[in-house]
Formats: structure tokens, sequence, C-alpha cells
């Protein structure tokens, strides 16, 4: 009949508001349990009796949450700016060959287009560079600021990182330039370069002394790739020095914010685990028939070479699965059941 009476409507509403009710109030208890840092084993329990979405809203109110987003902020702009100099570089690589007078007109609109991609990657390029020195200044306190600043003076050229950031204000705020760009043999291979001529800069934009002296050493044109190839050497040791550093000297909040949340991943993933198994046990699949789906080639043959239907083998399997360690003893007796195994020695 289904609920189609006024009266029915309102037990069913006082049902979704008492449920809504009760998880609120395990929102709040688990909130406050988490303001002691480290986390009780009886307040993991709590933790992960929640729903997932509960659980992440409750992580975000731990001690820990703010500083853990500030240090994998560095770590996410730093991914995003190699993508960004990739990218560049790509684009850069598909400026047209000279060809024949007649195919001049399409060959220019080809340039047209390829300049606006290349000074848009250029743009997010430099833009991420910039971001990464804020990010960076949100984690320092956690390393010895002597140490930090001995870091950056030993890396960094000051010339030529002045170079870079104001090289950003002119794309950002100044002027927006047409890519020019050359072709170039060497040892039998042709190269496409970006360049900056040094007047067009000097023109355009509102460089320091410093930038200007590292400008003047790089001679009448700047080749751009090869500017942001070497600063992103240097970039990527100073950030590996302090990423590990900040690994090094990480505040207990954040170490137990990072528990907490392995803790839930973890019983969210074995729940997620069982229940699927469940259905396709059910549904009487065999697993070795899904297996070609899920797993590479090459791990299909290391399977294969295990005896069939052995823990052996499954414990194969379940390593190509499970990369973050979900698996604890039940699980796994889960799996076996479902794989029918016919041995638990190995």
């Amino acid at each position: 009949m289904g609920w189609t009476s006024s009266e029915d409507r309102v037990i069913f509403q006082w049902f979704v508001n008492s449920e809504q009710e009760r998880r609120r109030r395990d929102r709040e208890t688990v909130t406050e349990l988490l303001q002691a840092v480290p986390a009780s084993e009886k307040t993991l329990d709590k933790l992960r009796s929640l729903s997932p979405e509960d659980a992440e809203t409750v992580l975000r109110k731990h001690p820990g949450y703010p500083l853990y987003r500030n240090i994998q902020s560095v770590r996410s702009m730093l991914e995003l700016y190699r993508q960004a100099i990739s990218d560049l570089g790509t684009a850069i690589e598909t400026f047209p060959e000279i060809g024949h007078p007649d195919e001049r007109p399409v060959r220019e609109q080809r340039e047209h287009e390829v300049s606006i991609r290349v000074n848009k990657e250029l743009f997010v390029a430099l833009g991420a560079a910039k971001t990464l020195i804020e990010y960076s200044r949100r984690i320092k306190d956690l390393v010895s600021a002597k140490a930090f600043d001995a870091k950056r003076i030993e890396t960094f050229n000051s010339g030529e990182h002045a170079l870079i950031m104001e090289l950003r204000n002119v794309v950002l705020h100044q002027v927006h330039s047409r890519a020019n760009w050359q072709k170039r043999w060497r040892d039998g291979a042709k190269s496409t370069h970006f360049i900056i001529k040094r007047e067009d800069l000097l023109a355009d934009g509102e460089l320091s002394a410093k930038a200007r002296a590292y400008l003047d050493q790089l001679g009448p044109t700047c080749d751009v790739m090869e500017l942001l190839r070497g600063y992103s050497e240097k970039l990527e040791e100073f950030y590996a020095w302090l990423l590990n550093a900040v690994e090094e000297h990480l505040p207990m909040k954040v170490k137990d914010y990072e528990a907490c949340r392995k803790a839930v991943k973890w019983q969210h993933g074995k729940l997620s685990y069982e229940a699927m198994i469940g259905l396709w046990t059910q549904a009487g699949a065999d697993p070795y028939d899904h297996l070609s789906k899920h797993l590479t080639t090459e791990q299909m043959k290391q399977a294969g070479t295990l005896p069939h239907r052995s823990s052996q083998q499954v414990d194969f399997i379940i390593g190509c699965f499970d990369k973050d360690g979900i698996c604890d003893d039940h699980l796994r007796s889960v799996i076996y059941k479902f794989f029918k195994v016919v041995d638990s020695q190995g």
C-alpha cells in the first residue's frame, strides 16, 4: 500500500527527523572527542561507526586538519606546476613547420592558435610557481627558520628567481605577447623554442634591477623553456628537502589526523568489499571469470603460475587490489570463501 495516508507520512517524517537528530548528536560527540590528541581507541571506534559523509564532516574539525590541508596544498600545487611545465613544452613543440607560400594563410592561423595555447600554459606555470611560494609560507614554521632560509639561499639563484616572478607579473598584469618561436637543429635533431626578446621584456615589463641583471646574462633573447627547466630543477630540490623536513617534524595533531583518516578509510573500505563480495556470492558469480577485467596481463600470468584456488594464489590477487592494506584476517577469510580456496596453508 505504501506510505499514502497523512498519518503514515507523519510517522515516516518522524523517523527521518529522528535519524537526522541522532546523526547530529553523534557528529557532535565525536567532534568533541577528537579534540583530545591522540585519539583513543574508543574515539576511533565511534569515528569508524559514522557514515562516510559524517566522518568526513567531523574530521574537518580535527585540530590537525588545517595544517594537514596546508601541507597537502603544497604537494598538490607542486604536481600542478610539473604538469604545467610539461604541457608548456608540449604546446611549444606544436608550432607549425615553415611550408609552401600557398599554405601561408592556414599556417599563420595555426601559429596564432598555438601562440594563444603557449601563453595560456605559460600563464599557468608561472602562476603555479608563485602560488607554491605562498603555500610554502604556511608550513615553513614546521622547520627551523634558519634551515629554511639557508636552503632557499643555497638552492635558488636570486636573479633567476626574480626574473621568473616578474615574468609572471608581466604575463598576469601588464601585457600579452605573441609567442615567438624558433626551430633549431642540433646533433641531427630538430627542436622548437619559445623565445622572448630582451628588448621586448624591458619595454613591456617593469623589471627590478636584480631581474634585469639576470636577463642581461641571457643575452638578446630568453628561451622560456630553458629558463623554466633550469628553475624547475632548483624548485624540485628545494621542495623535496622542505617536504621531507616537514615530515620529520610533523606535529602530533597532524599525525593523529592522518591516523584517524586512515582508520575511517580502512573501515569503510572493508565494509564496501564485504558488501560487494556478499552480492556477488548471492549472484553465484565465479571471481575467476572476471579477473581479466581488473588485473593486468602480467598480473594474470603471475596468478596463473600459482596453484589454482590456493591461499597463495588468492593472497597474490588480494595484493594486486589492496594497495592500502585494508584487508584484515576477517576480510581475508571472506575472500577465501568467495574464491573457494581449497587450502589454508599457502
